[in-house]
């Protein structure tokens, strides 16, 4: 059993994760496999070659890399050209049953078909902006990343199960694994 959470930023996907992780269901997050890369010649040689401006030493200045991708959609493309195929292989290769896997751009990596399961974690955009600020990103910044993301109604269309995050972390956790208990029961049910 594969199952993605997905949602824009803020919308509450770590916490989501945090409930899989304390079920015992093994986590992965397709951010964290990009953080890795990060730190490999290979990859960092790929990220070089096409944004020579954001590699010194063989190390990539990842704020000044998200300044440029997010300024220019041709940018972010050819990013997402470079990462998705690498984060895809990564999420592939882990043999893990259950195996809950955030992921962020489930749309645009084409990876939402590769999942039994997607669990869309759903927040009104003031609500991510405010918890967004409380972790200490600038508005600007948040309203950059909201905008390159592909729309929720999108992501809807995709979704098994809806989550609305717009009230207490309890309800969301209890929501959260009230949904992973029925995917799982899904599972071991004879078909």
């Amino acid at each position: 059993m594969k199952i993605a959470v997905i949602g824009g930023i803020g919308s509450g996907k770590s916490e989501v994760m945090k409930v899989a992780k304390e079920m015992g269901i093994t986590c992965l997050s397709a951010d964290e496999i990009n953080d890795a890369l990060l730190h490999e010649p290979v990859y960092i040689s790929k990220i070089a070659s096409r944004f020579p401006e954001c590699v010194a030493h063989g190390v990539v200045d990842k704020p000044k890399l998200a300044s440029v991708v997010f300024s220019d959609e041709k940018k972010r493309r050819a990013l997402n050209d470079i990462a998705h195929p690498e984060i895809a292989r990564r999420i592939a290769e882990c043999d893990a049953d259950p195996l809950a896997v955030e992921l962020p751009l489930a749309l645009e990596s084409g990876m939402a078909t590769a999942f039994d399961e997607v669990i869309l974690v759903s927040a009104p955009k003031s609500l991510r902006l405010k918890r967004l600020e409380s972790r200490g990103v600038p508005e600007a910044r948040a309203n950059a990343v909201m905008r390159v993301q592909v729309p929720e109604k999108e992501l809807e269309k995709i979704a098994t199960v809806i989550l609305f995050n717009d009230g207490s972390l309890s309800a969301l956790r209890a929501e959260a694994k009230a949904a992973f208990e029925k995917a799982l029961g899904k599972r071991l049910q004879p078909r």
